[in-house]
């Protein structure tokens, strides 16, 4: 995400998707658009309390599809029941 956002719109992002999760306008649910940035959990971070409960971060492109890393490569895909339930909120950086 900080490639992504630095190359195309100059904007500095934070190291860590904890960090990255505190910058920005915070943006409902019912509000995403193209190019928010997504805060998700995971098994592993479930029970954390606060931005220690992010475990993962995905650009948003629209209609439901997202835009993120797995493991060592990017992948584009749709939003599954399963990552909903591990949405935590939305942030808009431009």
């Amino acid at each position: 995400m900080q490639y992504i956002f630095y190359k195309g719109a100059g904007v500095n992002l934070q190291v860590t998707s904890r960090t990255q999760s505190l910058q920005g306008e915070t943006v409902s649910k019912a509000k995403l658009q193209r190019g928010d940035l997504m805060f998700f959990t995971n098994a592993s971070r479930y029970n954390y309390s606060g931005i220690e409960r992010i475990g993962h971060v995905a650009l948003y492109l629209g209609d439901n599809w997202i835009l993120h890393t797995a493991s060592d490569y990017a992948k584009i895909e749709q939003i599954s029941s399963t990552r909903w339930s591990y949405f935590i909120k939305a942030q808009r950086m431009i």
